[in-house]
């Protein structure tokens, strides 16, 4: 059964207007602006799905009742009530109700000075809950279903979404307080910032930083020239940035970063792939398969001693390339240091691993190579310009 009802609160012919604007209650003076309150419900009959779609700022939360309701509040600058009435008429409500869904929609006439806002009070409970505004922002909190918020350029900020969440802005900051389901924010200029997700995420934005405090699943990241900082993942992390740093903390699964310019910092993870165009990489307490390589800048990497590491790889082109071995690590290592001149050395702490040169010829690559601890998977090291150091890890 479908329901449909169109409110025009005042349009060109002013028809609604003169039905509220009597009231005195409804149009106050603050400063220097007019304001009218319009308080209205959004449907008669229960509801599991709400679209809304408006101008202006947006403040939805769900609560424990059964009624959808709303408060729209406009503000204009005029001289007296008289000039103020026509500028905020200029404003359409409309509503209409299909089955289990309901449409809620404010519209402005184009050329209107007025601002709106835009307040909602429904049922947390409900399955589905988009809502959108052309140009201002989006908060949106305490619901049990699915959230879409979607905003032309302001910013979102969600907390207390049970469900999965999606967050779209053309060039707002995006934050996140609380997310149970899979979590999906897309920004033209914004920063995001996300503090609990429970489900996979994917993060991306086209001009600010990302940061992520905790995420129970994988966590997929991308950033134009911002930094991306990741605090701890129940999951695998694939991040990726054009200018800025990438610093994972603890990923329970393996971490994949990419920089086009900027440094790489894991603290702890199983498996790591990291590929920089101009900036150093640091492993802490790393495991499992490493594939580290940068074309500028030095690599520092602690391998975690108990914990199985698998065939690897590290490689600079210019830098220095540090490792802290676990003396009871089953590790072979194969160093090469191609560097020219006094810079090409291989300085090891352990006498297991033999440092020689690759032939008699003046210039050759200095080679090292040898078993730690009854040897095991092969730990290859590459440098071309700076010095290859083998250090006895803890």
């Amino acid at each position: 059964m479908k329901q449909s009802l169109s409110i025009s609160l005042v349009l060109v012919a002013g028809l609604a207007w003169s039905a509220w604007a009597q009231d005195d209650s409804r149009v106050t003076r603050e400063g220097a602006y007019w304001v009218a309150t319009i308080h209205g419900e959004i449907a008669r009959s229960p509801i599991q799905e709400l679209r809304v779609d408006t101008v202006g700022n947006v403040v939805l939360r769900g609560d424990g009742g059964n009624r959808a309701v709303y408060t729209l509040t406009l503000r204009v600058r005029a001289s007296d009530q008289k000039d103020a009435q026509p500028l905020l008429g200029q404003f359409e409500v409309k509503k209409r109700t299909e089955g289990e869904r309901a449409y809620f929609t404010v519209r402005r006439e184009r050329s209107s000075p007025a601002e709106a806002e835009l307040s909602l009070s429904i049922p947390r409970g409900l399955r589905q809950v988009w809502v959108g505004t052309q140009m201002g922002s989006v908060r949106a909190s305490d619901l049990d279903g699915q959230l879409e918020a979607r905003s032309g350029g302001g910013g979102i900020s969600v907390d207390g979404i049970r469900g999965s969440a999606e967050m779209r802005t053309g060039g707002g900051d995006i934050q996140v307080g609380s997310v149970g389901g899979a979590l999906r924010c897309f920004s033209g200029g914004g920063a995001i910032r996300v503090q609990n997700a429970g489900g996979e995420s994917w993060l991306e934005t086209a001009g600010g930083e990302i940061s992520v405090h905790q995420a129970m699943a994988a966590v997929h990241t991308s950033a134009a020239g911002g930094n991306i900082r990741i605090d701890q993942v129940s999951g695998p992390v694939f991040a990726s940035t054009s200018g800025g740093l990438i610093q994972v903390d603890q990923a329970d699964g393996a971490v994949t970063a990419e920089s086009s310019g900027g440094a790489i910092q894991v603290n702890g993870a199983k498996g790591v792939q990291c590929d920089s165009a101009g900036g150093a990489i640091r492993l802490r307490s790393v495991a499992g398969m490493l594939h580290a390589s940068t074309n500028a800048g030095s690599i520092w990497a602690e391998l975690l001693g108990g914990h199985p590491l698998q065939d690897s790889m590290l490689s600079t082109r210019a830098g220095d390339i540090t490792v802290f071995i676990p003396s009871n690590l089953p590790v072979t290592v194969v160093a090469r240091n191609g560097s020219e001149g006094t810079l090409g050395r291989i300085v090891s702490d352990f006498p297991e691993i033999r440092v020689r040169s690759a032939s008699r010829v003046q210039g050759a690559p200095v080679v090292a190579e040898g078993a730690l601890d009854g040897g095991g998977p092969v730990l290859h090291i590459n440098v071309d310009g700076g010095t290859i150091y083998l250090r006895r890890g803890k």
